[in-house]
């Protein structure tokens, strides 16, 4: 488990050590409404029966700078699992990956893009207004009292309804963290197409989705989304014991999330059990992770866009984080990840 030769410095040598992996499929992200010049795929591959009734689902950058520690994951158990049937995709959101956003070009956050048919993209964002100006400020970047500003909200308002009205997704502000879109964008339109082909008739799927950020320093939490049916969260405590979560809003970590990919992936293979699982590898507190996204965004659209700026950096060590111990610790979790998805997909 050497860290060194897991992670990677860009997305290009990420998708090759993938790649180089697995007998890869890179399927070529249609392009979004602004010039993507770039060669970007999502790159999928099969391991194990691919005919299997049960299997697994391995997820990475659905969050772009947070495919990183997916990817390694991802590398680390390709190295030792070949034989489990699973489906391994790589990087959701591949735009995101190569420029350290979590977002992708249209600066639309994809898990809360995957809104079910029927469903606008528009919602009732008053909650979310309160906080814009605090979340999204439209001068050039400079130092403002971003603590004390969250703790007069949380004081006046409560940390779970400001947590909900952070979080949960919104549609009103296309420059504002947490934007949901106007349209299901290209790259969960592909996904959807695809997995389209490869669920149905699947008797059992386990899903973990890798992420990073929520969770204490080098742990690991695995989150159920939505409110899931108690079957389902009797299962999962049985496996994940106390590293198991629920976004649920009203729960001690949760919130009304709209447009998540797991959740609408249960609900579209609803013949099939869909078990699926948020995975977190934690790194920072939650007000340290969201001033880091706000001052990323607020340097993308008002500030100087060059890599040595301190926005970067700080994106970087809330999810990308450089200490090899970190990372060591990803590796090592993922070994543990495997074996309790395997036993969540048997129970």
């Amino acid at each position: 488990m050497d860290p060194l030769t897991r992670f990677s410095p860009s997305y290009v040598e990420a998708r090759a050590k993938f790649r180089a992996a697995v007998d890869a499929h890179p399927h070529r992200v249609a392009r979004g409404s602004k010039p993507v010049l770039e060669d970007f795929t999502v790159d999928w591959a099969w391991t194990g029966k691919r005919d299997a009734q049960d299997i697994l689902i391995y997820t990475s950058g659905v969050h772009g700078i947070e495919g990183y520690a997916g990817s390694a994951a991802q590398l680390e158990l390709l190295s030792q699992h070949q034989d489990v049937p699973t489906l391994w995709i790589h990087a959701v959101n591949p735009w995101g990956m190569a420029h350290f956003r979590r977002v992708n070009e249209n600066n639309v956050d994809l898990n809360r893009n995957f809104l079910p048919p029927g469903q606008p993209y528009a919602a009732d964002d008053a909650d979310y207004a309160r906080v814009d100006t605090m979340l999204n400020p439209t001068g050039r970047p400079g130092t403002l009292r971003f603590f004390a500003r969250a703790a007069l909200k949380i004081a006046r308002h409560g940390k779970a309804t400001l947590t909900n009205a952070v979080a949960r997704g919104q549609y009103s502000y296309p420059e504002g963290l947490f934007y949901g879109g106007n349209a299901l964008q290209a790259a969960p339109e592909a996904l959807l197409r695809f997995l389209d082909t490869q669920v149905p008739g699947r008797r059992r799927v386990m899903h973990v989705d890798l992420h990073v950020g929520r969770g204490k320093w080098g742990q690991y939490l695995a989150f159920l989304e939505g409110r899931p049916e108690p079957e389902l969260l009797d299962r999962g405590a049985a496996v994940w014991g106390e590293r198991l979560r629920s976004w649920a809003a009203g729960t001690a970590d949760g919130y009304d999330m709209r447009g998540g990919m797991l959740g609408e992936l249960r609900r579209r293979y609803a013949a099939t059990r869909y078990d699926a699982v948020t995975l977190e590898f934690g790194t920072r507190g939650d007000l340290t992770i969201v001033r880091a996204m706000r001052a990323e965004n607020q340097m993308y659209f008002h500030g100087r866009q060059h890599p040595d700026h301190p926005a970067h950096q700080r994106m970087r060590d809330v999810y990308y984080p450089a200490d090899l111990r970190w990372q060591a610790a990803v590796l090592r979790h993922a070994q543990r990840v495997q074996q309790q998805a395997q036993a969540m997909l048997a129970s």
